[in-house]
């Protein structure tokens, strides 16, 4: 079933972690949650919610962590979430089909529910019906065999903060008070339906706080493309139940070791001012932040590194598989530097992108253009001629672009890493 645009409306989520759901909302944690989500292979995840949710599409940086990082495989991904979308109120084009509906032609295992900034608009006069509104919806689905055959796991997500973007822009410290009340309100009834809360108001506060350089959202309330990927690394970490960082090196060349992170080295060879090795990653690199950025630096610590110890002095290139990452003189290296141009770095930027693909392509069938013709008053007698076919197109577009996407979500082949003296 299909759709058109909407009015943007407010929005929902932002930033972070994924708490217990017993740990208060001012709360965050340094290690992944007890309650990660329980993921199985195959599984369809499809994401609701209101403009955090709807724009995780544009951006594709925590679906790409989860499709590169999960421990099992063949995970798929739908986006059926609504700039200004409620948990109680979702205006749709005539015809469009109920949320049960969608799920169900999805065939939803797990449902990834942001919701919260909108409705925390109505301050503490709505606080107590949203609260109520949570019950009679996870109640629901609870009920639901959207799978055909089990209810639907789901995580509930709450809302960013509110950031300061200072004048003309309206000062967050009243509405992030309602915020805070509202995802506590969140977390209180995810402990009592024993599902995963993700706390994201708690950890995106922070991270306003701690890196004033680089903004986290356009607006205040909407996360601009930096806020999605640095989010996006905590909501993984959260959802996956594990730390995610990228395969490192690190290289004693007086003692002529080789120690690797999330991967195996092989036919190590050390020269008088150059050393060989063969690398096999056990997993891909995290997705580099957008490149006018100035990233937060715990994050940036979570990149490739290479690290080489007891160089003589001098200027060393770094080649993999021939062609040329970087260079630096021995003093940095022993420092270690990040790496930001591997072949297994343009991987994943070509899986983010075949993602990107992937749900434009899907949100030319659940949103479509024409919808009137499609689903609406003029299905007959055009629509129910030309469309099936052509949704039927879209359909093996999209089968093929997941199949890419699964080839391309674990490492490839070995690489062949060499650093020589060019000084």
């Amino acid at each position: 079933m299909l759709i058109r645009y909407c009015s943007l409306l407010l929005i929902l989520i932002s930033s972070t972690v994924l708490l217990p759901a017993h740990v208060s909302a001012a709360e965050t944690s340094k290690e992944p949650s007890s309650t990660a989500l329980e993921l199985k292979a195959g599984d369809r995840v499809v994401f609701i919610g209101n403009t955090f949710a709807d724009q995780l599409r544009l951006n594709n940086y925590l679906e790409t962590l989860m499709t590169s990082q999960a421990t099992v495989p063949g995970l798929t991904f739908r986006n059926l979430a609504w700039s200004g979308d409620t948990l109680k109120l979702r205006p749709r084009p005539l015809n469009f089909g109920s949320l049960d509906e969608h799920l169900k032609e999805q065939q939803a295992d797990v449902i990834i529910a942001c919701f919260g900034m909108n409705e925390s608009f109505d301050g503490e006069a709505g606080l107590a019906e949203y609260g109520e509104a949570w019950k009679q919806f996870l109640q629901h689905l609870s009920s639901q065999k959207c799978n055909g055959k089990s209810a639907p796991r789901v995580v509930i997500i709450s809302p960013i903060a509110h950031e300061n973007m200072g004048p003309p822009l309206p000062d967050p410290v009243e509405h992030n008070q309602s915020l805070e009340k509202y995802t506590l309100a969140m977390q209180k009834v995810a402990k009592q339906h024993q599902v995963p809360f993700v706390d994201l108001f708690s950890k995106s506060k922070n991270m306003m706080q701690n890196n004033i350089s680089q903004k986290l959202t356009r607006n205040g309330i909407h996360l601009n493309e930096y806020g999605y990927w640095a989010i996006s690394h905590f909501v993984a970490e959260q959802l996956l139940g594990k730390k995610l960082e990228s395969p490192s090196v690190v290289i004693d060349v007086s003692q002529k070791q080789i120690e690797a992170s999330h991967a195996k080295v092989s036919a190590s060879n050390f020269q008088a001012e150059q050393i060989e090795f063969t690398l096999q990653a056990d997993t891909l690199p995290l997705p580099a932040p957008p490149q006018t950025s100035i990233p937060d630096s715990e994050l940036m610590e979570k990149q490739p590194r290479l690290t080489i110890r007891n160089l003589p002095e001098g200027k060393y290139r770094l080649l993999v598989n021939g062609t040329p990452v970087t260079e630096a003189r021995h003093s940095d290296w022993a420092r270690g530097l990040l790496l930001m141009h591997l072949p297994s770095q343009e991987q994943v930027r070509d899986l983010r992108s075949n993602i990107a693909r992937k749900n434009e392509l899907f949100f030319y069938v659940y949103r479509a253009h024409n919808a009137e013709y499609v689903f609406g008053r003029r299905t007959k007698p055009f629509g129910a001629v030309s469309f099936p076919p052509e949704m039927e197109t879209f359909d093996k577009l999209i089968a093929d672009r997941e199949t890419t996407i699964k080839a391309q979500a674990r490492p490839l082949d070995e690489t062949k890493w060499g650093l020589f003296r060019v000084d």
